[in-house]
């Protein structure tokens, strides 16, 4: 029994982002018998304002380490913005100098450097704990082994841009196309028009400035909102950014929205380019006049007579639509209560894995419901971030107490042994996974 529980807690929790792409050039540290952490750069020499993906892949034998805190590392000459991580990655099998390994992306970082010359990236470390594979002769399990692990450092060495360098270049590193389009071209004084440029490509996207949109001087308008819109699948950023311009004309007029001009630098061909947007004309004439007021009829005494009843049947109308109303409102409180009866119970249901649900598939389960409690990203997150957070939503001790033994049996049956599949699920883990489940579902409908 109890090294049946030790087994449990051979399996680590992996917190963090899924691979993306192949490294260019890569390192690894450490004892090859012990976790060790292997540093990856997609391109070593890329051009100031280019964007490069730093990668930090762990691999271990047998049994993940438990990770418990880890340090960032240094990244002075650099914009960095930290990949975005799932809550759910599998490892995947690799060798090292002829060795059988498992691996998962630990942490990925897009980065651009700011400046030319060598930029050294080092420092990212992390403290895991190894889980002890036996159990002491009175049957006690031994406790974790700490082990810090420390990755390679990297170096960049970033090339400065081709001169001249054209007037007007903002950053734009990479392969776009601009477009502008309004949602009108002929409007009234004071009708809203809508000015929405859009840059599309693969590139320096999270890092270059948009061209100012002008408009006449007579035009009121609003600051731009800017929205950007990434492809979760592409390695480096690729999709659009999108910058709506609001305006409100306050003068009749021919007016003309100048071409915008955006200077772009293509890393492959190595060549600056000009994008360039189509003008526009904007026909604006007079605000519409309101109706004018009918003239007065004459009155009889017919319709003085009517007038005289006309506050009485006002009240009794006011009376009677005040009636419906509520009745109609009782009648849809009526209705909504069931409705919601009926969507907690098919929410219970849900919650519910099936006899047949792989532990991957478990495991995601849980994460999604996490995410349902207020805790952003749960995949991401160290064994000792996931107990801080578990704190700050409304659960039992017993379900924070329960969470981290269930994910530890789940990576049990999907991480171990390498390179085998999935051990068969215990009858107990489906119905521990149910109750927690229930729980955190709860706790998410509360919010």
């Amino acid at each position: 029994m109890a090294k049946g529980f030790a087994l449990n807690r051979f399996c680590a929790l992996f917190w963090l982002v899924m691979a993306l792409g192949a490294p260019a050039t890569a390192g690894a540290s450490g004892n090859l018998d012990k976790p060790l952490l292997v540093s990856a750069i997609s391109n070593t020499t890329p051009y100031v304002g280019q964007e490069i993906l730093l990668t930090y892949t762990l691999c271990f034998k047998n049994v993940a380490p438990k990770i418990s805190s880890e340090t960032n590392p240094s990244l002075q000459g650099l914009w960095a913005k930290e990949s975005v991580p799932d809550h759910f990655i599998k490892s995947t099998p690799t060798t090292i100098q002829g060795e059988s390994f498992r691996s998962a992306i630990v942490k990925q970082f897009r980065v651009v450097p700011i400046q030319s010359g060598r930029v050294t990236v080092s420092g990212y470390n992390m403290q895991c704990a190894l889980p002890q594979q036996q159990v002491t002769t009175n049957g006690n399990e031994l406790p974790d082994t700490p082990v810090k692990i420390t990755a390679p450092a990297i170096i960049i060495a970033a090339r400065a841009l081709p001169e001249p360098v054209p007037e007007g270049f903002s950053g734009a590193v990479g392969d776009f196309s601009l477009t502008v389009l309004t949602d009108k071209q002929k409007l009234r004084v004071g009708e809203p028009l809508s000015v929405k440029l859009t840059l599309t490509g693969t590139g320096s996207l999270l890092t270059l400035e948009l061209p100012m949109v002008h408009l006449p001087e007579s035009f009121r308008q609003n600051p731009p909102e800017r929205t950007t819109t990434l492809n979760k699948e592409s390695a480096l950023s690729s999709g659009s950014i999108t910058s709506t311009t609001l305006a409100w004309p306050q003068s009749e007029g021919d007016f003309q929205i100048p071409s915008l001009r955006l200077v772009v630098f293509n890393p492959l061909s190595r060549q600056f380019s000009t994008l360039l947007s189509k003008p526009f004309a904007i026909t604006v004439t007079g605000a519409m006049q309101g109706a004018m007021a009918n003239e007065k009829e004459p009155s009889d005494t017919t319709q003085e007579k009517t007038s005289l009843f006309s506050p009485l049947l006002t009240t009794a109308a006011i009376i009677i639509l005040l009636l419906l109303f509520g009745i109609a409102l009782a009648r849809a409180r009526k209705k909504r209560l069931q409705k919601r009866a009926i969507a907690q119970r098919d929410s219970a249901e849900k919650v519910r894995p099936d006899s047949g649900s792989s532990a991957g598939t478990m495991k995601q389960q849980l994460f999604t419901v996490l995410e349902e409690t207020g805790i952003k990203s749960p995949g991401c997150l160290t064994r000792k971030e996931l107990k801080q957070a578990l704190l700050e939503i409304t659960i039992t001790d017993e379900t924070r107490k329960e969470l981290p033994m269930v994910l530890d049996a789940l990576d049990m049956i999907i991480y171990c042994p390498a390179g085998k599949k999935e051990a068969e699920i215990p009858e107990s883990v489906p119905a521990r996974v149910s109750v927690l489940l229930h729980d955190l579902k709860k706790a998410g409908g509360a919010r």
